[in-house]
Order: structure tokens, then C-alpha cells, then sequence
């Protein structure tokens, strides 16, 4: 039986509620020669996957594992938290729902819920945009610290974005006033911008303790979702700004603690 097996093995006790285990108790537990025995815990001290109590030189799981374990609950949780989030502006609106992420400088889609509607903005996962010239990646931009931002874009306002914006912004110093707007509002919107006659709201949540970002956009098609005129997409904004920002509030990001932008101060939706 090799190494690995008898890990995985062991590992499996400690699964089952114990605690700590002498060096006899884990010879006997796996019915191993002492001399097997010995060489797996000194491997599995050695290589951070379980501790050595000094004083009673029994051996329990390290905090490596716990950390493991902790970081793999966190992101089941989290992932889930953001699935509902979806699932529930998808439901409410009919329109198709994305959840992404940034990828550089681009965006990059994690999962899709189509609407109701007969005719779909549909972008499968994984696929890529250019960040500056969508609603969700201005959203996703606008939580990233300035030095992050620099990193991708550099420092100097008056370069021209790299590839060229199909968007309509001429360089840095333009997206930075965009992402400064999706800021404020804590949302970003586009309609009839890179892609014609299609149209976009999104915000974002970035996990305080990880890091992580997930935007949540809802797309829609001018013309087909009707009623497409300002009231309109300012319910949509509003149902974005409350689904995402309980979210935010409940995994203690502290952008969505802040008092909201009142729909009055919103830049025009169309």
C-alpha cells in the first residue's frame, strides 16, 4: 500500500472525530508495522499535514488542513450566496443574468441564467470582454484598489486604451471617469454602447476576506424588452443595487455600507 494511500487513510480517522492520536494508536487504527507507522507521521509532520504536541507527542491535524478546510467552505458558501443572487434577479426580471469575474482586463463569465424572453443576450461561460467597454466590467473595475487599476492600465491619462475601446473611450483618463461613475453609484450602466441595441446593468461584490470579485449583470435587448424608456431601467438599477448590495452587506464588504447614491443623482439611463 503506498504512501498516499495511507494518508488518505489516516486522514479519514481524524475525519471521523478524532481528536489526537498516539503513535501506537495510529500503528493499530491502521494496522501498520511500527516501522510504517513511524516513517507516514514523520512524511505527514514533516510536509505540514499534522501537528506534534510536544508535551504529550500526540498527533492532531495542522492548521494547514484547518485553513483547507476553512477556505474550501468559504468558497462552496460564497459561490452559493452569488448562484442565489442570480437565481433571484433572473426570476424577478426575465432577463438573462450573468455572473463574472475579472480576468486581467477583461471580463470573464462564470455562469449564465437565460430569461424568459424569446430573443437572449447570451455569452457562454468563460468568454472574454474587454472590461472598459461593458456595464460589468466597469462595475468589476470600480471595486479594484487604484494601484491594482494602474497595473492594468498604467498611470498616464491621456494613453490610448490597448486594444482600442469599441465603446467610444479614447483613452485611460476616459475609462477612469466611467469607473469613478460606477463608483459612485455603485453600479455601472450601458445601452447601445459596444454592441447595438444591447443593453447592460451591473454591480459588484468583492469578498473581504479573499478578495475575490463577482459582478452581476442583466442584459437585455433594446426594442424587445419593452418597456426599455428611463423608469424602466431605473427599476432594474434599483433591484440590482438592492439584490447585490444585501449580499455585500451580508458577507461585511464595507463598499456596500455606504449610503446609496439617490436615483435622482444616477447618470441617464438611455
Amino acid at each position: 500500500m503506498s504512501i498516499l494511500e495511507n494518508v488518505q487513510r489516516l486522514l479519514t480517522v481524524y475525519a471521523q472525530g478524532v481528536t489526537d492520536m498516539s503513535f501506537s494508536e495510529v500503528a493499530e487504527q491502521l494496522g501498520l508495522p511500527k516501522s510504517s507507522a513511524s516513517h507516514l507521521l514523520n512524511q505527514m509532520h514533516r510536509f505540514g499535514l499534522l501537528e506534534q504536541n510536544p508535551q504529550t507527542r500526540r498527533y492532531r491535524t495542522s492548521a494547514l488542513l484547518a485553513q483547507a478546510t476553512h477556505a474550501q467552505h468559504h468558497s462552496s458558501s460564497w459561490d452559493t450566496q452569488c448562484w442565489q443572487v442570480l437565481e433571484q434577479m433572473s426570476e424577478r426580471t426575465g432577463l438573462t443574468a450573468y455572473l463574472s469575474t475579472l480576468s486581467g482586463a477583461q471580463t470573464m463569465v462564470i455562469q449564465r441564467l437565460d430569461g424568459r424572453s424569446p430573443v437572449q443576450v447570451v455569452s457562454p461561460p468563460g468568454s472574454l470582454r474587454a472590461a472598459c467597454d461593458t456595464a460589468m466590467g466597469r462595475a468589476l473595475l470600480s471595486r479594484l484598489t487604484p494601484g491594482e487599476f494602474e497595473l492594468l492600465y498604467g498611470s498616464d491619462a491621456q494613453e490610448p486604451l490597448d486594444p482600442p475601446s469599441q465603446a467610444g473611450l479614447a483613452h485611460v483618463g476616459a475609462l477612469v471617469e466611467q469607473v469613478a461613475l460606477a463608483g459612485r453609484q455603485q453600479h455601472a450602466v450601458l445601452v447601445d454602447a459596444a454592441l447595438p441595441g444591447v443593453g447592460a446593468i451591473a454591480a459588484a461584490v468583492r469578498h473581504p476576506v479573499s478578495g475575490e470579485l463577482r459582478g452581476f449583470c442583466l442584459s437585455f435587448v433594446a426594442g424587445v424588452h419593452a418597456p426599455m424608456d428611463a423608469p424602466s431601467l431605473n427599476q432594474y438599477r434599483q433591484l440590482m443595487l438592492d439584490e447585490v448590495g444585501a449580499l455585500g452587506r451580508r458577507v461585511s464588504d464595507r463598499y456596500w455600507s455606504e449610503p446609496a447614491l439617490p436615483a435622482a443623482q444616477w447618470s441617464p439611463s438611455l
